[in-house]
C-alpha cells in the first residue's frame, strides 16, 4: 500500500469524493536527447560530469574527500567507482581560497545540445555536504563555438544549495549552456555541481486533462501457469488541446517539434485535504509512444509504458560465462549494463542465496535476460509507482488465509498468537473481538465481483529439467566462411557468433596480412577489431571450450489427491539455462505443485478504486458469506474527474 495520510484514505472511501489528476511531461531530457554532451575544464580523480545533465537532483550521500571535512562519524560514504553506483555529479580539482574564492581559470562546465528553448535556469550544488556556488555566471549561446551570446545571468551572494530562476521570456535556439564558478560556499573545497541542465517540462492539472488510464500488472495470462512474469505497466492520457499547442504544425507553440517518442511522463491522483492542501499519490513513470492529435477534436492523446519497455529495446551483449555467481549478482549486472543506477531498481535479497555453477546469457534484450532470471526462481519483474524496477519472489502459499488464534486473559487484554499482515484484532466496549482490516473491499465499495476458477492455471504433475554444464573438449567454434575484404589503412569491427554456446577459454587466429587490434570475448561470440596497412583479404577463426549439458535430469512432483479429483494435468517447465542443480529444480517443482495443483477461487472486482492500493498488496474482500484475502496481481484505474477501477487478485 502506497504510504498516504489517514485523511487521504478516508476521503477516498467517502461516499462523496473529489479526486484530482495531475500529469507531468518532460519534452526534453538526457534520456531522450542523445545530443547532450558535457565538458569541464577541470575535474577530480573521480568525477561524473555527465551527471549534471541527467535530471537527478540529489547526491547519493555525503562523499568523503581529503579536503579536511571528512570526519569518522559514520555519516560519510566513499565516492562511487562507477557512475551507475551513485549520484556524485561534477567535482572540480581546484580548492577554493580565502572566503571561498577560486583563482583563474575558474571551474567551468559546458553543456552542448541541439537547438532548444530555455525557460528556466538551474544550478544545484552538493545536497548532502550542503555546499554550493556563491558567485557564478550562466551564459547561453546560440552556436557551439560560443560566439553568439544570447543571454547571461550573473549571480552573487547566493546562499542556497538549489538555485533556480524562471526567465521572463524563453531564450530560443540555444545550443550551449555554460556555468563559470568564481566563489564557493566553503574555503578549501572543490566545486561540486549535481545538476545544471533543465528540461522542457510542463505540468497539467484540472480541466487541462480529459482522462488518465492506468494498467499495472505482475502476471500476464498466457493460457498456462504464470512463471517468469515480466510486464510493462501502461498509461493512456488525453490532454486538452484548447490552444492547439500540441498541433504538429504550430510553429508558435513552445512544444513545436517536441511531440516525439520517449517523452517521460509522470502522473498522480490526489484529493484536497481539510487544510486545503492537495495530497498526491503517484501512478508511475512512463515513456511516451505514439501521439494522436486529431485536428477536428480538442484533445491530444498519448500512451506510455514504463522502464521495462525500454529494456525490451536494448541489447544485453556483454555476457561472459560467470562461475558460481548468484542470481542477485546476475540481475544487478544486467541492470547496470542497461545503464540504470542503483536507486532505480531493487532486487530481492533472497536471490543472493541461489548460486548458478555456470551462468551465461546469449545475446538478447535486457528484458529477456531479466525474464530468464525471474523464471529460474519463480520471481516477478515489474515497475513500482516510483518508477523503480523490482525483481521479487512472491510467496506461493497453500495454507490460505486464517484468522489468528485469539484469547482474552483475566485483565481482558486481547492476546494474539499469530499475526497476519494488514489484519489486526481488538476489543470493543462490550468485550467483543473486532476484526480490523487495513485494506478491504465490502459490497458498498464494489459494483461486481467474480471468483473465477482458471483451469488453465492448474497443474498436478510438474516436470522440471536440470541443465548441468561441463567443460567440453577444445574445438573450432567459428571460422570465416569466405575471405573478408579490408582496404588499405582501414579498420573493421566484426561481431561473430560461436557455433556452440556458451564457450570459455576462447582464442582467435587471423590469416593474411591483416592484424587483430583488439578482441572482446563473450559467452556467445566475440567483437573483433581488425586493421590492415594494405588492401587485402583475411581469414579468421576462434578456438574455444564449449560448455555442454551432461547429466540432465527431469524432476517430477505430483499431487495424487488432485489427480484423483481433477484428472492428470501436466505442466512441463520451460528449459532454462540457469536451472542447473537438482536442488533448484526440486524447489521449483515442489512450489508449483503445492500451489497450483488444486482449483483456487481468485477474485475479479469492478470497484470505486483507491490509488494507494498497489501490486502485491494483500487485501480483503468481504461479502455476505465470507472474508477472503487476496494478493493484487493486476489492476486498472480510469480517471476522468471520477475514478473507477478493476482489480484481479490471487487467493492467499
Amino acid at each position: 500500500m502506497y504510504s498516504a495520510s489517514a485523511e487521504y484514505n478516508t476521503k477516498m472511501a467517502a461516499n462523496t469524493r473529489r479526486i484530482l489528476g495531475k500529469v507531468q511531461v518532460d519534452y526534453t531530457g538526457p534520456f531522450i536527447d542523445q545530443s547532450i554532451t558535457v565538458d569541464t575544464n577541470e575535474e577530480a580523480i573521480i568525477s561524473y560530469d555527465e551527471q549534471i545533465a541527467d535530471a537527478i537532483t540529489g547526491t547519493y550521500g555525503k562523499i568523503a574527500s581529503l579536503d579536511g571535512s571528512w570526519v569518522l562519524d559514520g555519516t560519510w560514504v566513499t565516492a562511487p567507482l562507477e557512475s551507475t553506483r551513485g549520484q556524485m555529479g561534477w567535482w572540480g580539482s581546484q580548492l577554493s581560497g580565502t572566503g571561498g574564492a577560486f583563482a583563474t581559470p575558474y571551474p567551468t562546465a559546458t553543456i552542448t545540445f541541439f537547438p532548444r528553448p530555455i525557460n528556466n535556469l538551474l544550478v544545484i550544488g552538493d545536497t548532502a555536504r550542503v555546499e554550493y556556488p556563491v558567485d557564478f555566471t550562466i551564459n547561453l549561446y546560440t552556436d557551439t563555438d560560443k560566439l553568439e551570446l544570447a543571454y547571461s545571468e550573473v549571480v552573487t551572494a547566493n546562499d542556497s544549495v538549489i538555485w533556480t530562476k524562471a526567465l521572463t521570456q524563453a531564450e530560443t535556439g540555444i545550443e550551449v549552456m555554460e556555468l563559470i564558478i568564481t566563489k564557493w560556499s566553503h574555503e578549501g573545497r572543490q566545486a561540486k555541481v549535481i545538476e545544471l541542465y533543465t528540461s522542457i517540462q510542463e505540468t497539467y492539472e484540472g480541466d487541462e486533462i480529459f482522462s488518465i488510464g492506468l494498467l499495472e500488472e505482475r502476471e500476464v495470462s498466457q493460457g498456462t501457469l504464470p512463471v517468469g512474469n515480466i510486464s510493462s505497466n501502461e498509461i493512456d492520457l488525453k490532454l486538452y488541446n484548447r490552444d492547439r499547442r500540441f498541433d504538429a504544425g504550430n510553429v508558435d507553440s513552445n512544444l513545436y517539434q517536441l511531440l516525439k517518442a520517449n517523452r517521460r511522463i509522470k502522473a498522480w491522483l490526489g484529493t484536497e485535504l481539510d487544510s486545503e492542501a492537495v495530497e498526491w499519490v503517484p501512478l508511475g513513470t512512463f515513456w511516451s509512444g505514439d501521439w494522436n492529435i486529431p485536428e477536428q477534436d480538442i484533445f491530444a492523446a498519448v500512451s506510455g509504458r514504463d522502464r521495462l519497455e525500454q529494456l525490451r529495446r536494448s541489447t544485453y551483449a556483454s555476457s561472459i560465462v560467470e562461475v558460481n555467481k548468484s542470481l542477485y549478482y546476475l540481475a544487478d549486472s544486467i541492470l547496470q549494463d542497461a545503464g540504470l543506477s542503483i536507486d532505480e531498481y531493487e532486487i530481492d535479497a533472497s536471490l543472493d542465496l541461489i548460486i548458478i555453477p555456470y551462468a551465461y546469457f546469449n545475446r538478447q534484450s535486457h528484458r529477456e535476460a531479466l525474464r530468464k532470471i525471474a523464471e529460474s526462481c519463480l520471481g516477478q519483474v515489474y515497475c513500482d509507482r516510483e518508477g523503480k524496477i523490482r525483481l521479487t519472489i512472491p510467496e506461493l502459499s497453500t495454507e490460505g488465509f486464517s484468522y489468528p488464534e485469539l484469547s482474552v486473559n483475566d485483565d481482558l487484554y486481547l492476546m494474539q498468537d499469530t499475526e497476519v499482515e494488514g489484519f489486526t484484532f481488538s476489543l470493543n466496549d462490550n468485550t467483543e473481538v473486532v476484526l480490523n482490516i487495513e485494506q478491504a473491499n465490502t459490497k458498498d465499495n464494489y459494483y461486481t465481483k467474480d471468483n473465477p476458477i482458471k483451469w488453465s492455471q492448474i497443474a498436478n504433475h510438474i516436470e522440471v529439467n536440470t541443465l548441468p554444464l561441463s567443460v567440453g573438449q577444445s574445438e573450432v567454434v567459428y571460422t570465416t566462411s569466405e575471405p573478408e575484404p579490408i582496404g588499405a589503412s582501414e579498420t573493421r569491427t566484426l561481431t561473430i557468433f560461436y557455433s556452440k554456446q556458451p564457450c570459455i577459454n576462447a582464442s582467435a587466429t587471423i590469416t593474411g596480412p591483416a592484424t587483430i587490434d583488439s578482441i572482446t570475448y563473450y559467452s556467445w561470440g566475440a567483437s573483433v577489431t581488425v586493421s590492415s596497412v594494405v588492401e587485402t583479404t583475411f581469414g579468421f577463426s576462434v578456438t574455444a571450450d564449449p560448455l555442454i549439458v551432461i547429466g540432465q535430469q527431469t524432476i517430477i512432483r505430483e499431487n495424487e489427491q488432485s489427480i484423483t479429483d481433477n484428472g492428470l494435468i501436466q505442466f512441463k517447465f520451460p528449459d532454462n539455462p540457469l536451472i542447473q542443480t537438482r536442488s533448484q529444480a526440486i524447489d521449483i517443482a515442489e512450489r508449483l505443485v503445492n500451489y497450483y495443483s488444486n482449483p483456487r477461487r481468485d477474485v475479479s472486482l469492478n470497484w470505486r478504486g483507491n490509488p494507494t492500493w498497489e501490486l502485491g498488496d494483500t487485501v480483503a474482500v468481504i461479502d455476505d458469506n465470507e472474508v477472503n484475502a487476496y494478493g493484487i496481481v493486476r489492476q486498472s484505474l480510469e480517471w476522468d474527474g471520477t475514478l473507477k477501477a478493476t482489480l484481479e487478485g490471487r487467493r492467499v
